[in-house]
């Protein structure tokens, strides 16, 4: 995994404040990769369920609070299909490849 300890406690520290301490983030693509370089930093969020409209704006507000802290990284973030909705090929990499923080 390509980042440091206090990334992933920046990372987990914004999660609970945005999205609750129920809320779990995984890192995909390519960060998990040690023998990478570059990339941005792609989030799953599980643990919530969020109504889309409420889903967007919580995304806003985790993406600036996990920049504040990290400074101008790519980060995106992906949330976990909410009951009753099909999964998505993103989603179904993400909890196949995703690395708890």
């Amino acid at each position: 995994m390509r980042l440091t300890p206090q990334q992933i406690e920046s990372l987990k520290q914004a999660a609970a404040e945005v999205f609750g301490s129920q809320a779990q983030i995984r890192l995909f693509g390519s960060r998990v990769d040690e023998q990478r370089r570059g990339g941005d930093i792609d989030l799953y969020v599980t643990g919530i369920a969020l109504p889309l409209e409420a889903q967007l704006d919580a995304k806003l507000r985790f993406i600036v609070k996990a920049k504040q802290r990290l400074g101008d990284q790519r980060i995106d973030l992906v949330f976990a299909p909410l009951p009753g909705q099909p999964i998505q090929p993103i989603q179904r990499m993400a909890e196949a490849t995703g690395v708890p923080l």
